[in-house]
């Protein structure tokens, strides 16, 4: 029966993808192994903690909240006597004010006004005298001596909880207690309190303001005092007089230069009469332009007289000769009746001309004392200065102490008003669940952590095994001198401790010609057998031979991962035409042992070709040493390369545990009957290692 007749070696599979290892020299592969085999730590500690979770159930006591809800307007009403547009606004959207709100509810002032009337210091679930703890805590001694109301002020304010729905100004209270009476009783408790608290901090706020205010008035009132004493003393001193923010001496300026330019106006009007007067009395006016001779009544009655005389004249004149008595008697008449009208123009025009010279006496004597007054109100200007300083000091105290007169009153009459906008607007009811502990979310949890918890125990258990079992470089015992080949048999019974099985093979190897080569097998996925290559390579390496280490588990590549060399040209490479043995082949430190890594050319699907290409790099592989080639796990051999027919001889690497015995002994007869060399070789584990 051959390989693959007998399905022992299974074909190759065709590999897309790669996976390339953790650079600790840990892959995936290995992590699944080891959870797989360490299984029974990841269920066991998950059981365990899902017990844990399931006792704290049993014992825990649950716990109850109940919500009442606030609204809180950033916008304060205004009182009656307020106008609305001259409030105060809030920054920004009130989000401020509101969030500071959340402060208020779980402070002292408000919890403690809880803890006096809930009589919460009683109360064995917030004063501290109750639970398993504080019992033990007192059996040995270490009783807490704290004040019971600050206790339950303590405990109440980790109960409470305030918190501001999202986009509103609507604040949720929420108090947790053992029982829901007691819970929904509480944040009513606590929601009232808050409310009478803010309330009555804005009374203490417009009773302080009205405080501070009266406290200042008596230094206003006399300062207001000061400043008119101030005013009078100084006009007392520089003799301003007046009335109505108006000085006497201003007044009487004023009147004057009325009176004289009224007087002016007069005397101009009464020497234009003059004027006109002068030329009626040369002759180059007419009697009539004159106003008061056509007003004068006797002007009136001489004319009409004249006229008359005129007129008899000259009816007597067609009748009676020049000489005729009665004729000259009316010439004689109209000559008096003339200069009778000349007279009184003279009279006339003489009192014009005495009114005038008045009026010009008038405007001497008005200029004489508008200047005087003029004089003095140039001198009272001066003094004015100062005065006006004096009485706008004055005229501002004043309206500060009335400013501030108003607001103490307005303060003490808002005292009573509570212009707050905050209102309850949802009682706390009673809870019909508690809140705590969360049943499906304990255990779900506890089941995920002690999943994780367990995975990571066994994957540290795992890296624990694989550290102290297979060491990268171990140290070997000195080689010992060659002998011949040992009979097959001479494999079943194997030295009892590890180091003594990795030496005789060793000397085995030491034993064959130049060139040889080994190809090892492992028969199960166990750690103890991942690194039998490397610690064999440094059994001969000590003898002083050189030797090559083909990595050509294309799966696993459990000696690549531990040399970090999977950044390095290897195996898939030569198969791929990439490169040559000796460009593949890896010095390792400053050893005689060569490594040729898995490769980092991407996994293709295995063809002839690539057999040829793996006997002609065993071929030049010879050249360099001894060569020791790895091909992994019995089950994921890729037989299509050839590696048993192109060897000298095939090591089965085994347990001394495996139960496979039988499986084993019949791949080794089917390779014998091909002519291959082929014998099981068993490794001691890591403990029986290390025991030995």
């Amino acid at each position: 029966m051959s390989l693959e007749q007998g399905g022992i070696i299974r074909n190759a599979v065709d590999e897309t993808t790669t996976t390339i290892p953790a650079p600790d020299g840990v892959n995936l592969g290995d992590m699944g192994r080891i959870l797989v085999r360490h299984k029974a730590w990841v269920f066991r500690t998950a059981i365990v903690c899902v017990a844990l979770a399931a006792g704290y159930l049993a014992v825990a006591k649950p716990v109850y909240t109940s919500t009442a809800v606030v609204y809180v307007d950033p916008r304060d009403r205004p009182t009656p006597k307020e106008d609305p547009g001259e409030k105060s606004s809030v920054p920004g959207d009130g989000l401020l004010l509101v969030e500071s709100q959340l402060k208020i509810i779980t402070s002292g002032e408000v919890l403690g006004r809880v803890v006096e009337k809930m009589n919460l210091a009683e109360d064995p679930e917030f004063n501290g005298r109750s639970g398993w703890i504080t019992s033990i805590k007192a059996l040995f001694g270490f009783a807490s001596n704290e004040d019971p109301s600050l206790a339950a002020l303590r405990r109440l304010r980790l109960a409470t909880t305030a918190k501001r729905n999202e986009r509103s100004y609507v604040i949720d209270i929420s108090v947790a207690a053992r029982a829901p009476q007691r819970a929904a009783d509480l944040a009513n408790a606590v929601a009232n309190a808050y409310l009478t608290e803010q309330a009555s901090a804005n009374a203490g706020f417009n009773r302080r303001i009205s405080d501070a205010i009266t406290s200042q008035l008596e230094r206003m009132r006399e300062a207001v005092s000061q400043s008119d004493r101030a005013v009078a003393a100084y006009k007392a001193a520089n003799n301003l007089v007046g009335a109505r923010d108006r000085l006497v001496t201003d007044q009487e300026l004023a009147e004057a230069n009325t009176q004289l330019t009224n007087a002016k106006a007069r005397l101009n009007e009464a020497q234009a009469r003059v004027k006109f007067i002068d030329s009626i009395e040369s002759g180059a006016a007419p009697l009539e332009s004159l106003p008061e001779a056509v007003q004068s009544s006797t002007i009136v009655q001489l004319r009409a007289r004249a006229a008359d005389a005129a007129r008899t004249e000259v009816q007597l004149a067609r009748v009676l000769g020049p000489g005729h008595p009665d004729l000259q008697q009316a010439q004689a008449q109209v000559r008096e009746t003339q200069i009778a009208i000349k007279n009184e123009v003279k009279r006339i025009a003489q009192a014009v001309r005495n009114a005038a010279a008045s009026e010009r006496i008038n405007v001497q004597s008005l200029q004489a004392r508008f200047d005087s007054l003029k004089t003095l109100t140039q001198t009272n200007e001066k003094a004015m200065v100062q005065l006006r300083e004096l009485e706008m000091k004055a005229n501002s105290d004043r309206v500060v102490y009335e400013t501030y007169l108003g607001k103490a009153k307005a303060a003490t009459e808002e005292q009573a008003i509570n212009n707050t906008n905050i209102r309850l607007i949802s009682q706390a009811i009673l809870p019909d669940k508690p809140t705590w502990p969360p049943t499906i979310p304990l255990l779900g949890g506890a089941l995920f952590g002690g999943l994780l918890l367990g995975a990571m125990l066994a994957f540290l258990r795992g890296m624990a095994d694989r550290l102290v079992g297979a060491p990268v470089m171990p140290a070997a015992a000195p080689a010992p001198a060659r002998a011949e080949t040992p009979p097959p048999q001479a494999a079943i019974d194997p030295p009892t401790g590890r180091r003594e099985q990795i030496s005789h093979l060793g000397a085995e190897l030491l034993a064959a010609p130049a060139g040889h080569s080994v190809l090892l097998v492992r028969t199960s996925n166990d750690d103890t057998l991942n690194l039998v290559a490397l610690e064999l390579a440094r059994a001969v390496d000590e003898a002083g031979q050189p030797i090559v280490v083909i990595d050509a588990d294309l799966k696993d590549h459990a000696v690549t991962s531990r040399l970090r060399f999977a950044s390095r040209l290897g195996v898939r490479d030569i198969l791929a035409g990439r490169a040559s043995i000796r460009e593949a082949a890896h010095a390792l430190g400053r050893t005689a042992i060569k490594i040729v890594p898995v490769g980092v050319a991407a996994p293709a699907p295995l063809n002839p070709q690539m057999r040829n290409a793996v006997t002609t790099a065993l071929r030049q592989a010879r050249m360099l040493g001894r060569v020791i080639i790895d091909a992994g796990e019995l089950e994921s051999i890729e037989s299509e390369l050839g590696l048993h027919a192109v060897v000298d001889e095939v090591i089965f690497l085994k347990t001394p545990h495996d139960d496979r015995s039988s499986d084993v002994s019949t791949l080794v007869e089917s390779l014998r009957r091909h002519q291959i060399k082929a014998r099981v070789a068993f490794i001691a584990p890591v403990a029986q290692a290390m025991s030995a």
